[in-house]
Order: structure tokens, then sequence, then C-alpha cells
């Protein structure tokens, strides 16, 4: 019987070995695979981001690596996200920033609602503010700089998505309706003016009715969509990761 259960324990163990994802816990928020932080720093950087997770009910991830395993970065990013099991709530409301070191090259991930918060300006925003440290080899102050820029725009809420309609726009549109259907149905029948109304008969003789066609007008307008205001951007791209699920994101080479 011991003998069995030894060989269980083996079993597992080299089965967590071989896939670590299975090992991690989500309530840590801070994997710093290729060391690039102190352990002071780790520490205060994981504290942060348990925090902000809490604050702000989204998952806040922070990865670095110096082997993505032969995926692109964004692949590795998504996948470390989607098969680790972060995320908040039925849409898995999250975002994660991964610096892979051996290409230095630094890749913010987003699901669920982060989707529409972060928005490609935003994303973009986000990457300035940080790219001088990565440059210089500052990954701390990047990474706690990605926490502070993460904190600043979920406060300040949804960015001008694409995905989504405003609700004043929506009231508005209703309220337009129904006020045209209420004219509609009040003026039905009471129309009193035609083209005869000024037509004295007596005096005019149609001999012939023909329509003749004189010109043709067409007015054209450039209808384009605004991405002002906010601090953000009207669209968030995204793409499906191998898991099936729906990401956004956007990553910088520094």
């Amino acid at each position: 019987m011991k003998r069995r259960f030894f060989l269980i324990m083996i079993v597992l163990s080299i089965i967590i070995c071989a896939f670590p994802a299975l090992a991690l816990d989500t309530d840590l928020k801070v994997y710093d695979y290729a060391d690039l932080f102190d352990d002071d720093k780790e520490e205060l950087l994981m504290e942060k981001a348990q925090k902000l997770a809490k604050k702000r009910r989204m998952d806040v991830v922070i990865v670095t690596v110096d082997d993505t395993r032969g995926k692109k970065a964004r692949d590795f990013a998504d996948d470390f996200f989607d098969y680790n099991g972060f995320g908040y709530g039925r849409d898995r409301d999250g975002i994660l920033l991964l610096i892979d070191i051996s290409d230095r090259i630094a890749w913010i991930s987003t699901s669920g609602e982060a989707i529409d918060i972060f928005t490609d300006d935003r994303l973009e925003k986000i990457l300035d503010k940080m790219e001088g440290h990565l440059r210089n080899d500052r990954f701390y102050n990047a990474a706690d700089r990605f926490l502070k820029e993460v904190d600043y725009y979920t406060s300040s809420g949804l960015g001008k998505s694409a995905r989504h309609i405003p609700g004043y726009l929506i009231v508005s549109v209703v309220a337009a309706g129904i006020a045209v259907t209420i004219m509609a149905v009040h003026n039905k029948g009471r129309k009193t003016i035609t083209a005869d109304t000024y037509l004295d008969r007596e005096s005019v003789h149609l001999r012939d009715k023909r329509d003749i066609f004189i010109r043709k007008s067409v007015t054209k307008r450039d209808l384009s969509r605004s991405s002002s205001g906010g601090g953000g951007g009207s669209r968030s791209s995204t793409h499906r990761s191998s898991s099936g699920r729906t990401h956004g994101g956007a990553g910088r080479r520094f």
C-alpha cells in the first residue's frame, strides 16, 4: 500500500514538473522566472498587484521570462493567462504584463472587461511610459509604472471602444423615435394642402403630363469615428488565443 502511494506521488510530481501551470497559485501576481527583480522589489510588486487586483476586481499579473518556448510573446502571454486560470468573473477580466528578456520585448495581454478599458491607444500610452525604463534595464521601475497606469485607467472606466454604444446615445435615439411616431400618428389624415391648393383650374389647362429629368445631384459626406476624449482611443483590437478565448493586447521591443 505504501509502495502504491509512493508511486502515485512520483507520477503527480512528474506531471507538475512537466506542466508547471498546474502548480501555479493564482493569488500570486508576480512570476519572475527571468530573475529581473531583487527579492524585496519582487515582494513589493506582489503586494501592489494583489491590492490592485482586489481593488479593481480584475486580475493584474506580471511575468518575466528568458525563454518563451518557441512561442511569440503575444501567444505566450495569452496562454499563460488562460491556462493558469487567471481572470475575475465569467469573462475572466484581467491584464498581464510579459517581459521577455531574451527577445527584449514587452507584451501586455488583456481579457474580459480589460479589453474595453485598455484600448489600443491606452496600451500604447502605457508602453510609452514604460519604454525608457525597459531600455535602461530598470525592470522594477517599468513594472511599477505598469501597475500605476493600470490603476489610473481602470479608475477612468471604459475607453471609447467601438464595442460599446454609450447609454445616453441609446436613450436619445429611442426618445427621438417615440417622438416621431407620436407626431406621425397625430398628423395622420390631417393633410389639407396639396399641389392642387394653389392651382386655378379654370385658368390653367394641362395638355400633357410628363416627368422631365433635369439633373442628378449627389452629396457625399465623410463619416469618421471620433477617438478624442478621456485619454482613450476608440478601438480595441482583439484576437483568439490557442484556448479559443478573446484577448486584446499590444507590445513593444526595447
